[in-house]
C-alpha cells in the first residue's frame, strides 16, 4: 500500500533565483536557479524529509499544508505500459452521484 500526500509549497523571487518552502515540513528551504527547479528541488526535499521522519518513527505533519489524500494499492503495470495520475475538480459534491 503507498500513501499519497499534498503539501503546501510557497515559491517565491529571490534576487536572481527563487526559493522555495514548505510550511508542514519544518526548516525545509530550497532554491533553484528558476522556479521549476526550486519546485523540484523542493519536491526531492520532501520526500527525503518524509523519509527521515518514517526512519525515526515521527508522525506526518497531517494539518492544513499537508494531507493525506488517501491510501492506494499500486496496480500492475504490464511491461511497456505508464502509470499516471489525474484529478478532476467537480463542479459539486450534490451532482457527483455521492450521497
Amino acid at each position: 500500500m503507498r500513501l499519497r500526500l499534498k503539501f503546501t509549497v510557497i515559491v517565491e523571487p529571490d534576487g536572481g533565483s527563487f526559493h522555495a518552502f514548505c510550511p508542514a515540513f519544518k526548516g525545509l528551504h530550497v532554491d533553484g536557479k528558476t522556479e521549476n527547479e526550486a519546485l523540484r528541488n523542493a519536491t526531492k526535499a520532501a520526500r527525503v524529509y518524509v523519509d527521515s521522519l518514517a526512519a525515526h518513527g515521527e508522525p506526518l505533519p497531517i494539518g492544513p499544508d499537508c494531507t493525506l489524500d488517501r491510501e492506494e494499492q499500486i496496480p500492475t503495470v504490464p511491461p511497456g505500459a505508464f502509470l499516471r495520475h489525474l484529478e478532476l475538480q467537480w463542479p459539486s459534491h450534490s451532482t457527483s452521484g455521492i450521497s
